[in-house]
């Protein structure tokens, strides 16, 4: 996903060599900072305490083939590609929002993993857009605005790990908050562009995830629904 991140801002026309330079600067000062600030802060990581094994999960299907890598990476470039043309062909402003979306759900090794994702990320990114709209429209000064994706990013590190849905609720507002800093726009337009873009990204990625599942896909995903109702 994150060269989909680097495509998407490359997108963004240009004024000349200025802003590549100021744009290549500024990304180099970024990774020079974390950088700086992992070296820094890494003895205070505890290396020698072992983490806890997984546990067993009842029902999950065996171990992948290994032509499974090579389908998987054809299936997600061709859902990415997908959702970016529908976008694009709808008008929509920032189409690679919607490749994004697409390829964050077939992050799953199986189907169901797929279809939590699906719904998890377009339900998050309602609310998250919503959360984004109430900040925009109070018109933030810059400083204002730093602070709150500062939050939010702390916010979705201790989130995002053990629940999906609720991570995309503090993403979605940090993305688009970030968005603004860059080029503003107005708040409810890009809050609805958000939804529509991962909706049909979500969409998208669940429609291929189902028309280029094998059978065994198909049948771990009955087996994990019958479970779940029993």
């Amino acid at each position: 996903m994150i060269f989909i991140f680097a495509a998407s801002a490359a997108i963004s026309p240009g004024s000349g060599v200025t802003a590549w330079t100021e744009r290549t600067v500024a990304t180099a000062l970024g990774v020079a900072a974390a950088w700086l600030l992992c070296v820094l802060t890494d003895r205070l990581r505890d290396l020698e305490v072992a983490p806890p094994a997984p546990a067993a999960a009842a029902g999950m299907r065996p171990p992948l083939s290994p032509g499974y890598a090579p389908l998987q990476a054809l299936r997600v470039a061709l859902c990415a590609a997908l959702a970016a043309l529908l976008a694009y062909a709808a008008g929509w402003s920032h189409s690679t929002w919607a490749a994004i979306g697409a390829v964050a759900v077939l992050q799953g090794a199986h189907l169901p993993g797929t279809m939590h994702r699906a719904w998890q990320r377009t339900l998050g990114t309602v609310v998250g857009a919503a959360v984004a709209w109430v900040i925009l429209s109070a018109s933030p000064s810059f400083a204002a605005l730093l602070l709150a994706v500062a939050v939010l990013q702390i916010l979705t590190e201790v989130v995002i790990g053990f629940h999906y849905a609720l991570g995309q609720i503090f993403i979605t507002p940090m993305a688009l908050l970030m968005t603004n800093l860059a080029s503003h726009g107005e708040p409810a337009a890009m809050a609805l562009a958000r939804i529509y873009d991962t909706t049909l990204g979500a969409a998208v990625g669940i429609a291929l995830a189902l028309a280029l599942s094998s059978l065994d896909e198909r049948v771990h995903l009955a087996r994990h629904h019958g479970s779940r109702r029993n």
